[in-house]
């Protein structure tokens, strides 16, 4: 910067100077100065002010004691006040602290931290005095004594019974247990006790304490009960028992046979005994001095009705199986094949069931029984019929039927299910019938292929699971079967199971009406071209 400018800036701030001092007002000379208003100082007046406040510090006081450490300061206590739990004594020192004795109902227990605090146990008394000596601080607090006993199981004679003495959350240690008033046992540190009962049923009172604490409790000792856990039994047998108190098994209970025999329960109240070839057999569990009893009877009556009717069962779903097998061997004309064997097994158990069905009638004719076994053949059989025979569902409605259908079986006499149409005679018509209506709703798909299968039948072919519309229709063909139906049929059938097409309701009645049509015509013996 320049001088001249230097000189410019200088007077440009004297002139600004000048304006502020000539804006400021001038002063009053009617007002009067300070301290001339008769002669008293005016408030603003350094007159007015009374002297200088005194900012000296007091002594410093030479002892040791803390100033802070007042007789109203109050000891806190941190946990629950319950005999023999352990809770925390705080004081309300600040800062550093040296530690202090602390004493319960005057004894000496603890001292505090450097923090004024310390860990103490609620005695076995009906009070707790807390004192800290040094800070002259004392504080009583009540100390619950009511202590509760529970019991865990059943009370058997001469049993252990565990129990556990508490007063509220914390269990009672080293407390003493009687047992109507007679000294038994003493609480470990849980505050458990396992307590030998009498030898006989009944009430008895139980009683824990330690000092003040007391508890006191009556325990019912039930009665024993045996009961056999099984119904199979059978003579010469073995049967489980049970033996219970209170709904709780009792173990080392012997129980013992009134014919001999006996033996000890386990932990959960059961054992095993065999009983004897006998009808009826009675069983006592001894427990102290009392005794408890069980008898079961009509033990040949359910051997009977095991032997009848498991065998019954496994007999019936055997000839079921056979006859089906054989009716299937009837219609496909093979019945001197492999399942022959079947065929006169079944025959065998059948006239057995009409021999004892007339036993039970009163017929006195004798038991004869005759049947030949059909000659083995080696020739193998085919898959499809092995599938076929194998995949029939036994019915047990073939039960009361024979195969012979000249007459009703005496079976099916025996138990009022004898078929009313095989007294008329056999069924004279024996041409390939559609199948009869099915045991539950079919599709649409399912129709179809029961009138394709039914046809496939009539041609008497073997494999027919996995002969081709091909050539079943070939071979319809060749026995003289009408072209146009036979091509009609392979046609809707190859639409539906290989063109993607649905089976609907005119589609099916269609495949069924060329079916019917096929099934009554006569084929031509020399073909059909």
């Amino acid at each position: 910067m320049t001088g001249t400018r230097r000189v410019l800036v200088l007077a440009g701030c004297l002139c600004c100077l000048l304006l502020v001092a000539s804006a400021l007002p001038a002063a009053d000379p009617r007002i009067d100065r300070p301290g001339e208003r008769g002669g008293e100082p005016i408030a603003g007046d350094w007159e007015s002010i009374e002297g200088t406040p005194d900012f000296s510090l007091p002594a410093a006081d030479d002892t040791d004691e803390h100033t802070d450490e007042t007789a109203d300061d109050e000891i806190e206590i941190e946990g629950k006040i319950e005999p023999g739990n352990n809770v925390t004594v705080k004081t309300e020192q600040t800062g550093w602290y040296r530690p202090k004795t602390i004493r319960v109902n005057g004894e000496n227990v603890t001292e505090t931290s450097r923090f004024g605090r310390a860990n103490i146990t609620v005695p076995y008394n009906e009070t707790m005095t807390v004192t800290i000596p040094d800070l002259n601080r004392s504080r009583t607090v009540s100390v619950p004594t009511a202590a509760t006993i529970t019991t865990r199981g059943g009370a058997a004679p001469a049993h252990d019974l565990e129990l556990r003495a508490t007063v509220g959350s914390t269990p009672v240690e080293n407390a003493t247990v009687l047992l109507d008033g007679e000294a038994v046992e003493t609480t470990n540190a849980n505050g458990e006790a396992s307590v030998r009962m009498p030898d006989t049923a009944g009430s008895v009172d139980v009683r824990v304490e330690r000092g003040p604490v007391t508890g006191d409790t009556t325990v019912e000792i039930a009665e024993p009960t045996v009961k056999f856990v099984s119904p199979l039994l059978f003579p010469g047998g073995p049967a489980p028992v049970q033996v219970s108190a209170d709904g709780h098994g009792v173990s080392d209970a012997t129980v013992s046979l009134e014919s001999g025999g006996s033996s000890v329960t386990g932990d959960d109240g059961r054992t095993r005994i065999w009983l004897p070839i006998d009808d009826g057999a009675t069983v006592t569990a001894e427990v102290g001095n009392e005794t408890a009893t069980a008898t079961v009877g009509n033990l040949y009556l359910r051997l009977t009705a095991v032997a009848v009717f498991i065998p019954g069962f496994c007999i019936g779903g055997i000839l079921t199986y056979f006859r089906l097998v054989a009716a299937g061997e009837r219609r496909r004309g093979s019945g001197a094949g492999g399942t022959g064997w079947f065929l006169a097994l079944a025959d065998v158990v059948a006239g057995l069931a009409d021999s004892v069905a007339a036993l039970f009638r009163g017929d006195r004719t004798p038991l004869s029984l005759s049947f030949s076994l059909p000659r083995p053949s080696l020739a193998r059989p085919s898959l499809a019929s092995v599938g076929h025979a194998f995949g029939m569902v036994p019915s047990l409605g073939l039960l009361t039927r024979s195969r012979d259908r000249e007459r009703g079986s005496a079976l099916g006499d025996l138990l009022g299910t004898t078929d009313d149409k095989a007294a008329d005679g056999p069924d004279e018509d024996h041409g390939h019938d559609l199948a009869a209506e099915p045991l539950a709703p079919r599709g649409p798909r399912a129709d179809v292929r029961k009138a394709w299968h039914a046809f496939v039948d009539r041609l008497e072919i073997d494999d027919r699971e996995t002969a081709t519309p091909g050539d079943v229709a070939r071979q319809a063909l060749a026995a003289g079967f009408p072209a146009d139906r036979v091509d009609r049929l392979v046609s809707h059938v190859r639409e539906i199971e290989y063109g993607g097409h649905s089976p609907s309701p005119e589609r099916v009645d269609a495949v069924w009406e060329t079916v019917s049509e096929l099934l009554a015509s006569e084929p031509d013996e020399e073909g059909s071209s």
